[in-house]
C-alpha cells in the first residue's frame, strides 16, 4: 500500500473515528480524507507534478498533516520547514529541496513567517507559488501569493485527474524530505520514500505492540521524524487518534495527557525530566499512558527508573536517525530492567544492525565499532548529495550511522557515542561546524570552536570558545544576539568562553580534543 491509501482505508472503514484533535478542533477520518483531497486538487491546479517538492511552513497544526498526505497522493514530496528557522535557514531548505510551492502560515510564537519568506523570495528561483493560510490582508503582504481558502478545491471535475495521478505513484517515490545537519555544517536532506516510511512504521508498531485503538500525543516538531513519521504516520497506519500540541509546554502536556486519555507519548529525555520537575506533577492522572517512548538523545539510566516509577510502566527506549525514518531499535517492556537502562534495545522487524570496523568489516559480538543498518526503513539517499551517499553506504546496502556501539551476547545494541562531534540539545541535533561558520562571520571574531557539554535537563548544551580579533571588545550577549539572527534558537550556544588563543593541531585546526579534556577536568 501507499501512504494515502491508509487514509482512504480508514475513511471507508471508520469514518466517524477521531483522527486528529487540535485545540477545540476534532476531525474524524471522513473529514481528514476530504480536506486532504481538497488540497491535492488545489495543488493539481498549481501544476504540482510527480517528483515535485512542496514546502510546508506550518507548525503542529492539522493543515500540516493535510498538506503532507496530499503531497503523497500526487507523488510529490513534503518538505517541512520549522518555525524556529532564521530566514537564511528557510532559504536553504526551500532552495536546496527545489520546492516549487510552499504552503505557509503567517507567524508562530515570535517568528514572523511572512517577513522571512519575503526576505528570501528573490533568491528562490524554483519557488513558483506561495500559499498563505490567513486573512486577505495577510495574503496581500506576500506579493503574488495565493490564499489557502482559494487553494482548497471543491472542483469535482478534477477527481478523474486526481485518481489518475494516484495510480502513477510508486513505492519508491519520495514522500518526505527532512533536513538533518552534517558535520560540514551544510544540512542534508534524506529522501524518505513510501516504502521507507511504511516499512519503518510497520516495524515500530510490531516492536512497541501499539494496536488500532490508541491515542497518541504529538508535541515533537513536525520537521523531525519523531513528529512527521513516528507520530503522524504511525497513527495513520493504525487508524488511531493523533492529539496535536503546538509545542512542548510541560503543564499543557500533562493536562492534555489527562484530559485526552493519551495512551502513547513519545518524548526526548529532556522533556520527561521537565515533566517530572513540575511541582504539581503528582496531581495529574496519567494512568491512561501504556506506551511511554523515549529516544532522540542519550537516555540516563536513572530516567528509565523514574519513568517506570512515576508512570507505572517501563518506557520503550529507542534509537534511530532521520536517515532511518525514525527509531529502528527499541527496548521492550518485558525486557530485564538492566537491559532497558543500559541499551538501546534490539532491532525492529525488518532492520539489520551490524557493528563495523573502520575497514567496514563486521565486528564480533561484544566488540565496538560503527553502527550500520540495512532495511526498508533506510532512506533512498541524500537529495543532490552523491558524495555523501557514496560515503554513507557500502556495497551491501548498509548505511553507516556515524555512531559507535556494540552488540552484546544477548543481541542488545549498546551505543557508546558519536563518531563525529554532533551534540544533542533537548532532542535537537546541533552540529558545531554550522555554528562555528556563523560565529566566524562576526567582524570581531578571529577563531571559534563549539562543543557540547553534559547538562542534567537538556542532555547536552553548547559552549562556544571565542578568540576575539586583536583589540576588539566582545560580550557574551553580543555573540548570542548575532547567532540568533542566523540560527535557530536551539543552536545558539548556551555558554560563551573568551580566550586569547585556542589549542591548535599541527595542521592549524582547533584541537578540540584538548578542549574536551579541559571540560572533563572541570566536571
Amino acid at each position: 500500500m501507499l501512504i494515502f491509501e491508509y487514509l482512504e482505508k480508514w475513511a471507508r472503514e471508520r469514518p466517524e473515528r477521531e483522527a486528529i484533535v487540535y485545540a477545540d478542533r476534532r476531525i474524524d477520518y471522513e473529514q481528514y480524507e476530504r480536506e486532504t483531497a481538497r488540497i491535492a486538487r488545489g495543488l493539481l491546479k498549481l501544476g504540482v507534478k510527480r517528483g515535485d517538492k512542496v514546502g510546508l511552513y506550518i507548525p503542529n497544526h492539522p493543515e500540516f498533516v493535510f498538506g503532507y498526505i496530499a503531497c503523497t497522493m500526487l507523488g510529490a514530496a513534503a518538505v517541512p520547514v520549522t518555525w524556529r528557522f532564521a530566514a537564511s535557514e528557510v532559504k536553504y531548505v526551500l532552495g536546496h529541496s527545489d520546492s516549487s510551492v510552499v504552503i505557509m502560515e503567517t507567524s508562530f510564537m515570535d517568528s514572523d513567517f511572512i517577513e522571512k519568506i519575503n526576505a528570501v523570495r528573490d533568491e528562490l528561483p524554483e519557488l513558483r507559488d506561495i500559499v498563505v493560510i490567513g486573512s486577505q490582508e495577510d495574503v496581500a503582504r506576500v506579493p503574488g501569493a495565493v490564499s489557502y481558502d482559494d487553494l482548497l478545491s471543491e472542483d469535482t471535475g478534477l477527481d478523474e485527474e486526481l485518481e489518475a495521478r494516484k495510480k502513477e505513484v510508486q513505492e519508491d517515490d519520495v514522500a518526505l524530505l527532512l533536513f538533518t545537519s552534517g558535520t560540514t555544517g551544510l544540512p542534508k536532506a534524506p529522501m524518505l520514500t513510501h516504502r521507507n516510511l511504511l516499512g519503518y512504521v510497520a516495524g515500530q508498531m510490531e516492536s512497541t505492540g501499539v494496536t488500532g485503538d490508541e491515542r497518541l500525543l504529538m508535541d515533537i516538531p513536525n520537521n523531525h521524524v519523531g513528529g512527521a513519521v513516528m507520530a503522524v504516520l504511525s497513527v495513520l497506519y493504525t487508524g488511531n487518534t493523533l492529539v496535536m500540541l503546538d509545542t512542548f509546554v510541560p503543564q499543557q502536556v500533562l493536562q492534555t495527557v489527562q484530559d485526552e486519555r493519551i495512551s502513547v507519548m513519545g518524548q526526548v529525555p529532556a522533556q520527561y525530566i521537565l515533566l517530572f520537575m513540575q511541582p504539581d506533577f503528582d496531581s495529574y492522572d496519567l494512568s491512561s499512558v501504556k506506551f511511554p517512548v523515549t529516544s532522540g538523545a542519550p537516555v540516563p539510566p536513572e530516567l528509565v527508573v523514574q519513568i517506570k516509577e512515576k508512570m507505572g510502566v517501563a518506557p520503550f527506549v529507542g534509537y534511530g536517525l532521520t536517515e532511518t525514518s525514525g527509531a529502528i531499535t527499541f527496548t521492550r517492556q518485558d525486557h530485564p530492567i538492566e537491559k532497558i537502562t543500559s541499551t538501546i534495545g534490539v532491532p525492529n522487524v525488518g532492520i539489520e544492525v551490524r557493528i563495523m570496523s573502520p575497514e567496514r568489516e563486521e565486528m564480533p559480538r561484544g566488540e565496538a565499532g560503527e553502527i550500520a543498518v540495512r532495511g526498508d526503513a533506510v532512506m533512498k539517499g541524500y537529495y543532490k548529495r552523491d558524495d555523501a551517499n557514496a560515503e554513507a553506504f557500502d556495497g551491501g546496502g548498509f548505511f553507516y550511522t556515524g555512531d559507535m556501539g556494540f552488540i552484546d551476547e544477548d543481541g542488545f545494541v549498546h551505543i557508546l557515542g558519536r563518531k563525529k562531534e554532533m551534540y544533542i540539545r533537548g532532542g535537537e541535533n546541533v552540529y558545531p561546524p554550522e555554528v562555528e561558520d556563523v560565529l566566524v562571520q562576526h567582524p570581531k571574531v578571529l577563531f571559534a570552536a563549539v562543543l557540547g557539554y553534559p547538562d542534567p535537563v537538556m542532555g547536552e548544551k553548547g559552549r562556544a570558545y571565542v578568540v576575539p580579533q586583536p583589540g576588539a571588545e566582545l560580550t557574551e550577549d553580543e555573540i548570542r544576539s548575532f547567532c540568533r539572527e542566523h540560527l535557530a534558537k536551539y543552536k545558539v550556544p548556551d555558554q560563551v568562553v573568551f580566550r586569547d588563543e585556542l589549542p591548535l593541531t599541527p595542521l592549524g585546526k582547533v584541537h578540540k580534543f584538548a578542549l574536551y579534556e579541559e571540560m572533563k577536568e572541570e566536571a
